[in-house]
Order: structure tokens, then sequence, then C-alpha cells
């Protein structure tokens, strides 16, 4: 998928970027240098690509983080959710 996404812990009120790399039904697996805690709630707002002439509406859900793997040694993590709230 590789869309641009925004992520906000709600613990904490920071924000991070990285990438959303899958969407399903009910959870999503995101990319970043944030490592989040197991349990930990997230405002994700994913910036989804135009169709032709149509822009593309992003897509924003609250999301529980269900596991967070290391992609490359300290710079990339991979954080699987589970959506809780879709937003738009």
């Amino acid at each position: 998928m590789g869309c641009k996404a925004r992520i906000k812990s709600l613990l904490s009120g920071q924000t991070f970027y990285g990438e959303c790399v899958d969407l399903s039904v009910d959870g999503m697996a995101l990319r970043s240098a944030f490592v989040p805690q197991y349990g930990e709630k997230l405002n994700v707002i994913v910036l989804v690509p135009g169709v032709g002439a149509a822009s593309g509406k992003p897509f924003e859900a609250e999301v529980e983080v269900k596991r967070c793997n290391e992609v490359q040694r300290g710079l990339i993590y991979e954080i699987g959710v589970r959506i809780l709230v879709r937003k738009t």
C-alpha cells in the first residue's frame, strides 16, 4: 500500500510520521521510527491517493497497538494495530 500516515499517541500526545503498508477491515500495519507500548491507543490518519481526477479522502481511525516488530535495526518498526473507531 505505502500510503503516508500521521500517528498520534493518545498516551503522550506526541505525533510521528510513517506509512501504512496494509489495511484490512479491522486492522492495519504501519511502519515508523516510533515504538509504541502494547495496548497503547493511537489516532492514525492515512493519506489515501486519488483516483483519476478525484482526490483521495484521508482515512482516520482510533486504533490499539497489538504488536511492534523491528524491520530495520533501530530505525524502522512495523506496528500492527486493531481499528477501534473509524472516524471518517
